[in-house]
């Protein structure tokens, strides 16, 4: 995957946004059972490619018995080649990775132990999110960005470390900013509702929780800025925006609390 790569300092922050094309926007999304259960809510899908992170995975998976499909006739076909999802090995999740099949086909796969199969649908209400790429799950959290045609917006080290304090979660970022403000979608519904979220550089977060202090300055960073926000159930979708110094320009990510383990 090429990913645009954008260096943060200090004192500088550089983003850039490439404009949308419209032949490189997701239009499907897939209907994904692992053991016969529904889990298309962890794909991450742009023009090109297909990921799938389930949440019980807690590394790449090992994949075996591949195998595609026409799903009116079951004649096999050569399948796409499964890539691991995840290459930075100190981030705790696992997925694969390919390209798109095309429609009518059913592909299937041992990963991890358990049977998964993928078959592409029309987008619509039940597909996710479209062009979001996962840049790390801790504790139960994933952290995402929208990100058309595998372009990295370049937020830093987002979800690089989350922290649970008693029902507060603490979310790290490298990201200079001014000023964010959060929305939050509770699972099931449509609406979004304004979410307290707290700003605090690595300095006050010190003051706030002085047992925390050997761990900010050793390892989180105290040039950090960090979100504090309270606890989220299964399924909540939290959206952050943050205004960038300089020229004021917006900036979303995401944050969600995922479910674990299949049920």
């Amino acid at each position: 995957m090429k990913f645009r790569l954008l260096l943060f300092t200090a004192a500088l922050v550089s983003v850039r946004v490439l404009p949308a094309l419209a032949d490189e926007v997701s239009h499907y999304c897939y209907r994904i059972l692992v053991d016969g259960k529904d889990r298309g809510a962890y794909q991450y899908v742009n023009a090109k490619l297909v990921t799938f992170a389930d949440p019980s995975w807690k590394q790449d998976p090992t994949v075996e018995e591949v195998r595609l499909v026409d799903a009116k006739t079951g004649k096999p076909e050569r399948p796409p080649f499964i890539q691991r999802a995840n290459y930075i090995s100190s981030r705790p999740w696992g997925g694969v990775m390919f390209e798109h099949i095309p429609p009518g086909k059913v592909l299937s796969m041992r990963a991890g132990g358990a049977l998964v199969s993928f078959q592409r649908t029309a987008s619509g209400v039940s597909c996710p999110h479209p062009d979001f790429r996962l840049d790390n799950r801790l504790l139960g959290y994933e952290v995402r960005q929208h990100c058309p045609f595998e372009m990295y917006i370049g937020l830093g080290a987002l979800g690089s470390n989350i922290h649970l304090e008693g029902r507060e979660v603490i979310l790290k970022t490298v990201l200079l900013f001014t000023q964010c403000t959060a929305t939050l979608r509770s699972a099931g519904r449509a609406e979004e509702r304004p979410f307290p979220v707290q700003l605090l550089a690595g300095s006050r977060l010190t003051e706030r929780y002085p047992h925390l202090g050997k761990l900010i300055q050793e390892q989180w960073g105290l040039l950090n800025l960090y979100l504090i926000f309270p606890a989220l159930n299964a399924g909540d979708e939290l959206k952050v925006v943050v205004t960038l110094p300089g020229d004021g320009r917006q900036v979303p990510f995401y944050v969600r609390k995922i479910e674990e383990t299949v049920r």
